[in-house]
């Protein structure tokens, strides 16, 4: 991949040059690389590398990206192909911990993805930590609803829908599966979902609606799969950004359908 942009600091934008819409890459540390495909538009987008040895890899999408990142040290941001942001994004990766969203997800108003409490928690007794930060991991296809709280350690499958103003915080999420509320707990099972939008549908369009004649947004286990605890494990077992950037590539060119069902 080539680079596009180099500072004095090893800092690349590498891939294709993204178009800018009122929008900034900042680079605040040394050794980052943000990675772009072809078709990346960035729109009331801030990306602020504010340590170092991170990696931004921003997929081919038809959508805009409404995003707002800050990434410290040695952690991982991957978005794959064609998600949407309906409103602003935020995304917060701390303490070499990582977020991975699979492709075809779509985004509401006001979500956030954070992966620190951020200050330190400890154990009276034991004068021990306990709020260690951990990584974030999507699958394919899922609906994310308005002013959702997403928290370290979460979880989703495939083909999911986490509700409006929920709060998740490291639950495992299966796949084909509605989820809602604070706490977060599973509502129903066994649906998938489309993202065609009903807000201008005639009653015409309604009653075409009542039926579905496809199965691409069913997961099932079968066929080759990768777990989201063994892409976090090769994330960290490397601190050579080619070699991380090698294996998201592989991941990017792995299409299997039900790759991360849960």
């Amino acid at each position: 991949m080539k680079i596009v942009k180099e500072d004095e600091n090893n800092n690349q934008i590498i891939g294709y040059e993204p178009q800018l819409i009122r929008s900034t890459i900042e680079f605040k540390g040394k050794n980052n690389r943000v990675i772009c495909e072809k078709n990346v538009r960035l729109i009331n987008a801030r990306i602020v590398c504010l340590g170092s040895n991170s990696i931004v890899y921003l997929s081919s999408s038809r959508k805009n990206y409404n995003i707002t990142v800050a990434i410290f040290n040695n952690s991982t941001l991957f978005i794959d192909e064609n998600c949407s942001t309906n409103g602003k994004l935020s995304l917060s990766l701390s303490e070499e911990k990582n977020i991975f969203i699979g492709k075809e997800c779509l985004f509401s108003f006001d979500i956030w993805i954070r992966l620190a409490d951020p200050h330190l928690i400890y154990d009276i007794d034991t004068k021990k930590r306990i709020n260690y930060s951990k990584s974030v991991y999507l699958g394919d296809h899922i609906w994310v609803g308005q002013e959702a709280l997403i928290l370290k350690g979460t979880q989703i499958g495939s083909g999911s829908i986490i509700g409006a103003k929920s709060v998740i915080s490291n639950k495992i999420v299966n796949s084909n599966t509605i989820s809602g509320g604070n706490p977060i707990k599973q509502i129903k099972e066994g649906i998938f979902w489309d993202a065609e939008c009903v807000h201008r549908y005639t009653k015409r369009q309604t009653e075409a609606s009542i039926d579905y004649d496809s199965n691409q947004w069913i997961y099932e286990d079968d066929g080759e799969k990768l777990t989201f605890d063994e892409i976090e494990e090769n994330l960290n077992k490397t601190n050579d950004l080619d070699e991380k950037i090698n294996y998201l590539l592989k991941i990017r060119n792995f299409k299997s359908h039900n790759r991360f069902y849960i």
